[in-house]
């Protein structure tokens, strides 16, 4: 079980080959904090897209292929790395709730590749934060990273009963558009307090603002207003909990002007008032 955090930033484009066949048996739950990253992996019919806030699950059975990092946006990325018999241990056999990949992976019935992307949950983020922000030593910093990686894998090894494949459900996206579609959603959950509008967005990443709509569902099943009110929420949550700041404070934070308006659209989210969740 291995903890790899990886930090690096370029001033131009950067494409990374590498070329080893070696089948490492290590299933890897990587969590993204930043950056634009897109790749192809032997075995993988398709490009894979990682961008911030998003978690993933993969298998690979080589390190052949190449990945891309995008300048600009430096990439900050946990990694968890459990060998086979480690998350078999782990898991003690309840593999029901797992995807059918990764179920037929740890069961020795299939050594296909296979990556699972969702949406980083706000559990995850913290985790993954407390990693990073470790303020211990010696025994103690090691047995709490030991904590905090397991406990990445158990908030994550559920996620994908119906496997999430890497490729992009709509063919009629070009491998370009698809790109845009992910720097769009960098863009819009970049400033919280005032994202653009869907004009503005569709002109920043040179697309119309059909395409834009169409590309939101097919590559994230959701809506680019869906998409910025989930963050919203979860980042709203992530502040109640952890900053001491008062209801409208974190309300204007995440771009409500109204403490009505935010609270109704709390309370929706998590079904407790954004007052009631604090004193909680």
């Amino acid at each position: 079980l291995e903890i790899m955090l990886r930090y690096f930033e370029c001033p131009e484009p950067l494409i990374i080959e590498t070329s080893n066949d070696f089948n490492w048996g290590i299933i890897e739950f990587t969590s993204s904090l930043s950056g634009l990253v897109r790749g192809v992996v032997k075995g993988m019919p398709n490009e894979y897209h990682l961008t911030p806030r998003q978690s993933r699950i993969s298998f690979f059975e080589s390190c052949s292929g190449w990945v891309e990092c995008q300048p600009s946006h430096p990439m900050l990325h946990v990694e968890v790395m459990a060998k086979i018999p480690v998350l078999n241990e782990l898991i003690a056999g309840q593999f029901e709730a797992l995807s059918p990949s990764l179920r037929h992976t740890l069961e020795a019935k299939s050594d296909s590749p296979f990556s699972q992307f969702q949406t980083m949950s706000h559990s995850v983020f913290k985790a993954t934060e407390q990693i990073l922000n470790c303020p211990y030593q010696g025994l103690t910093r090691r047995l709490y990273l030991e904590s905090r990686a397991i406990e990445l894998i158990a908030l994550q090894v559920g996620v994908g009963n119906s496997d999430t494949a890497v490729s992009h459900p709509n063919r009629t996206l070009k491998a370009d558009e698809v790109d845009q579609i992910y720097y769009a959603k960098e863009i819009l959950l970049s400033d919280l307090e005032n994202p653009p509008s869907l004009m503005e967005l569709a002109q920043q990443v040179g697309l119309n603002d059909y395409k834009l709509k169409q590309g939101f569902r097919q590559v994230f099943s959701t809506t680019a207003f869906g998409c910025l009110y989930h963050h919203r929420m979860e980042h709203a949550k992530y502040l109640l909990e952890t900053a001491n700041l008062t209801v409208l404070e974190v309300a204007q934070m995440v771009g409500y002007t109204s403490t009505t308006s935010f609270s109704a659209a709390f309370k929706k989210k998590f079904g407790l008032s954004p007052r009631h969740y604090k004193r909680r």
